[in-house]
């Protein structure tokens, strides 16, 4: 039910916010050049100015069964020349045009005058449309030139002899179809569809829908009786939740597909068909929408079981941002279907943009500074480490900066941008922790007590199962001002800092019994003051003889 009134209400407001409707009413207004390339003429009345203006006062000239206006659109064949068009000839073109033509959606038409120029066409040349002429399809083809002055786009005059000398020929399975609903009452006509081409697109809108429906519902039992019981996946849930944009997008392809058997008339297909298209591009942008949230719930739940909550608030963030990508994206081109020239807009967003980013240069400075610290991740919250000369432990990392709680418990706030250029130590990310002491043993120790200690320690060393295997050293390396220095050196396994502290304790604690076993003990700073009584006469006498 949810799905039928968003199609609704992209009918009415396909209807109210239409191109041929609008640029009927406001021509000189809508179609204005969009490259200052072009030289300044005056404005054509009939808004023949651009591709998009051409086709679009033709089919609403049709709508109006004004068949004089619509002969403004169409070059005049040599071999009618003479004396130019007849009512007869004006409604044989229509009557191929309604049965025959398929005119380009008014986002495909260019909106500059000069039309596009890279479609491999002569530069005054364009196409607008196809025409099916026995089963075969021919580009339908308009021409610029100059009238009274002003440079104009017409439907070709080779293309006008085409729709001269089109004959009517059905396609084969549909033909009974199309001559039972041609054989319908017109009625009354709205915007210049007719009572019969409106009931006929409802009903297939209906069908469309229904027949989209009836494919997700077998792909959804299909999916259950594979899975059979299995846990559903997140590609499996992503699928299902959704179906309402998928339903809506396929709807519009089947539409769009079956829309040209139907026997309805041109100016019907081709007011419906933009709304169709409108139709698709919604549910596109409703598909990506869902497929962003669906990528951050991912995310976030890949970063849950690694314990990076505090990153939670940087992937909401980027999820927003691509969202607000879209929504700009996505009205960028309705504005362009519509008829509005975003070359302005978007030149303006340009220097807009340039001067936000000076005037914010230190937020995004920051931004960037949180991306390389979401992408490297050379800290977590949790982990104690050194950023320039202060330490601490990370306790939040945000979006414009990151908290550190220091040893002496204050909060220290950086911004993440000057805070990704410091030079960071991680000691929660150490894999083995240094132990490595100097062993200052008294000056009255002796070779053999000396020896004793080292085999001591380094016997306690290599039978300790938390040390690394290879690394334990312990060398007699000098003699200290004061003392005999021994260096006991090693690595040691621990989960994290308060572990090694414990099992340096008792490492030392066995130093200690190592040292008192072989009878020296621990040196301290000392200084020997030697003490004389000697005669200092002969000093003096010496001193005064010099003098």
């Amino acid at each position: 039910m949810r799905l039928v009134l968003v199609w609704l209400l992209i009918c009415v407001t396909g209807f109210v916010g239409n191109p041929t409707l609008a640029q009927a009413q406001m021509l000189p207004l809508s179609e204005e050049p969009v490259t200052s390339d072009e030289p300044a003429f005056p404005l054509d009345t009939a808004g023949r100015e651009t591709p998009r203006g051409l086709v679009t006062g033709l089919v609403q000239a049709m709508s109006d069964e004004d068949h004089q206006r619509v002969a403004l659109y169409l070059e005049t064949p040599n071999r009618i020349a003479d004396f130019g068009f007849r009512q007869f000839h004006i409604l044989r073109i229509e009557t191929a045009l309604n049965a025959a033509a398929r005119f380009e959606t008014p986002a495909e038409l260019s909106i500059a005058p000069e039309g596009v120029l890279d479609d491999g066409l002569a530069p005054m040349r364009e196409r607008v449309g196809t025409l099916t002429v026995a089963d075969m399809q021919q580009p339908l083809l308009a021409n610029r030139t100059t009238l009274d002055g002003i440079p104009v786009w017409r439907i070709s005059a080779e293309t006008v002899e085409i729709l001269l000398d089109w004959r009517s020929s059905t396609v084969t399975g549909l033909g009974t179809v199309q001559e039972f609903l041609l054989g319908l009452p017109s009625g009354p006509s709205v915007f210049g569809i007719s009572a019969r081409d409106a009931i006929i697109l409802i009903g297939f809108a209906a069908l469309s829908l229904g027949l989209s429906w009836a494919l997700l519902k077998v792909r959804r039992l299909v999916s259950r009786v594979v899975r059979r019981g299995r846990m559903s996946t997140r590609f499996s849930r992503f699928i299902e939740v959704s179906e309402p944009p998928l339903q809506l997008l396929i709807a519009s392809l089947i539409f769009t597909a079956g829309i040209s058997y139907l026997g309805v008339s041109m100016v019907a297909r081709f007011q419906v068909v933009w709304i169709v298209e409108l139709a698709a591009w919604l549910a596109a942008i409703w598909f990506v929408w869902r497929l962003i949230d669906t990528i951050g719930e991912a995310v976030l739940a890949s970063m849950s079981r690694r314990g990076a909550a505090s990153m939670f608030s940087a992937v909401s963030f980027f999820t927003r941002i691509l969202k607000a990508i879209l929504i700009v994206v996505s009205a960028a081109f309705a504005l362009r279907a519509l008829g509005f020239d975003i070359t302005a807009g978007l030149a303006a967003l340009g220097v807009g943009g340039l001067a936000l980013a000076l005037g914010a240069q230190k937020l995004i400075e920051n931004l960037v500074g949180s991306v390389s610290l979401i992408a490297d991740r050379p800290i977590r919250v949790g982990d104690f480490c050194r950023f320039g000369q202060t330490l601490g432990t990370i306790e939040e990392i945000g979006i414009r900066s990151t908290r550190i709680r220091t040893l002496d418990r204050t909060i220290v706030t950086v911004p993440n941008g000057e805070f990704s250029s410091l030079h960071l130590e991680n000691f929660s990310r150490r894999d083995q922790f240094l132990l490595r002491h100097t062993i200052d043993l008294r000056y009255e120790t002796d070779a053999r007590q000396i020896k004793a200690v080292l085999s001591g320690l380094r016997d306690m060393l290599v039978a300790h199962p938390r040390l690394v295997e290879d690394t334990p050293r312990v060398r007699f390396i000098g003699y200290g001002a004061y003392s005999l220095d021994i260096e006991m050196f090693g690595y040691v396994r621990a989960r994290d800092w308060n572990e090694f502290l414990e099992i340096q304790e008792a490492l030392l604690i066995d130093v200690m019994h190592i040292v008192e076993g072989t009878g020296t003990g621990f040196a301290f700073p000392t200084q020997t003051v030697y003490l004389g009584n000697d005669d200092i006469r002969p000093l003096l006498s010496l001193k005064q003889r010099a003098a």
